[in-house]
């Protein structure tokens, strides 16, 4: 049998063999030591799966700066560019006014774009999550100590030993019923650091939507990015 082509990376840290579609191609993630031969014998083994997942088109990322156009809770907010003094952003109604300074350069304008909403949805994310969070925390009894928004690549919150939570901007361009559910899945945290039955117990609890907001979150996160 011929194997597809595919993109091979050791690491240290790994334990055991990881295949992956991205973009198109088939890559392959592998313990330090594990010859050539145990790793084309797994991608053989997988041959079935690799061949459904390759067949599935990549899903389209909508290029929202491009449109001029952002998602925000539920709603889309206009994407408005005016040249200035100054690199800065502004919220008026649904209208998100950036300030682009005439001094960037003509081929830093698009990161200056991008940094400039990512502090947008950063801020918002701080100002949401901190509101939200006093309501939920006093009917759950738990108590937080720090809010902060953060950027993260492969997670939608986090919650440390110390009751200080994370929660990934991005999360502001979805609905905010998905907010609500990863708010209160990090504050079930602040009861149970790990995903016990008590943990989805009290989930359950103070939110119905627990298990559609995570299938929504699967189904949607490839268009919750900038670039």
């Amino acid at each position: 049998m011929s194997l597809p082509p595919y993109q091979l990376r050791y690491s240290s840290k790994r334990r055991t063999l990881q295949l992956q579609i991205k973009a198109g191609q088939l890559r392959v993630a592998a313990p330090v030591g594990l010859s050539l031969r145990q790793i084309e014998d797994f991608i053989r083994e997988k041959a079935g799966w690799i061949e459904r997942h390759l067949s599935v088109p990549e899903p389209l990322v909508p290029d929202w700066l491009t449109q001029q156009q952002l998602p925000y809770l539920g709603r889309h907010l206009q994407l408005k560019i005016v040249t200035d003094t100054l690199n800065a952003w502004t919220l008026e109604g649904d209208t998100l006014w950036l300030q682009l300074s005439s001094r960037n350069k003509a081929e830093n304008q698009r990161r200056w774009m991008q940094q400039l909403v990512q502090q947008f949805y950063a801020n918002e994310a701080e100002l949401w999550f901190g509101h939200s969070a006093a309501r939920f925390a006093n009917a759950m009894g738990v108590q937080y100590q720090r809010i902060r928004s953060g950027d993260f690549k492969r997670k939608w919150g986090s919650c440390s030993s110390k009751g200080d939570l994370q929660f990934n901007w991005r999360l502001m361009m979805a609905p905010e019923w998905i907010c609500t559910y990863v708010l209160v899945h990090e504050l079930a945290h602040l009861r149970h650091m790990n995903h016990s039955a008590d943990f989805w117990q009290l989930v359950s609890q103070f939110n119905a939507d627990a298990k559609p907001a995570r299938a929504w979150l699967r189904q949607n996160q490839h268009w919750m990015q900038l670039d």
